[in-house]
């Protein structure tokens, strides 16, 4: 829904309508929201012109900014930005929401005893994106998804443990993951986190959101495996 403001231009002498596009997250809390509108600033960041919305979560009970670039605009010679035959700035897409609060990823007991690592690594990932460090996140879950998949090859194949950890992700998925779900989901995964590591990318279509996508797929089924076995070792009673 597309929000109508005057905001106060702190760049300029003259304060003109602005419209945008409200954020529908919370920064802090992360529940879906439709945020009330507090206040707006145009300001100079990085040195562009740049609206900055002051928003309320009634979730949390918090405030927080968020900030777009503008456009639709032009300078005159004295420096004032002022609309380009238009009666109001408009936004362009989103930059960021501040504070961007971190909210780890609850995962279930039976997977967190298999592989607390995947669960540690995968959080910590899930700490950088949500820092907007997203060069670096997407190499945190391939990491990841590497312990989770190899964690769950050790569980099936005890006695290959030695061999499981030392050899390629990839290698482990072809020859220990037969489960086809598994073996689909993680062997894509590990293409897209690979793309996330090195300087050329290979699937140019999907992107790290798709990795994380294929990744908590693979833990529901790897969660389901376990389930299975935890249902399978009830004996009747008699």
């Amino acid at each position: 829904m597309i929000k109508k403001v005057t905001p106060q231009n702190l760049i300029g002498s003259n304060n003109y309508p602005t419209q945008y596009n409200p954020v529908f997250v919370c920064p802090r809390c992360k529940v879906s929201i439709s945020p009330h509108y507090i206040d707006s600033v145009i300001s100079e960041i990085n040195g562009e012109a740049a609206f900055v919305a002051i928003e309320y979560c009634q979730h949390c009970k918090n405030i927080f900014l968020t900030t777009y670039p503008l456009r639709a605009y032009q300078t005159f010679p004295s420096g004032e930005i002022a609309p380009s035959n238009r009666s109001y700035f408009e936004t362009a897409d989103y930059i960021s929401s501040e504070p961007n609060q971190y909210s780890p990823q609850p995962f279930d007991e039976a997977l967190s005893i298999l592989s607390p690592q995947f669960v540690k690594i995968y959080n910590q990932a899930l700490a950088a994106e949500s820092y907007n460090l997203d060069e670096i996140a997407g190499i945190g879950y391939r990491k990841a998804l590497e312990f989770l998949i190899k964690d769950f090859a050790i569980h099936e194949h005890p006695d290959e443990s030695d061999s499981i950890k030392s050899m390629q992700l990839s290698q482990c998925i072809s020859k220990y993951i037969t489960d086809p779900n598994i073996k689909t989901l993680s062997e894509r995964s590990s293409w897209l986190g690979n793309d996330e590591a090195h300087y050329v990318r290979k699937q140019e279509a999907y992107d790290i959101n798709d990795m994380k996508q294929f990744i908590q797929a693979t833990v529901y089924f790897i969660s389901m495996i376990l389930i299975t076995e935890k249902a399978s070792a009830i004996k009747p009673v008699r």
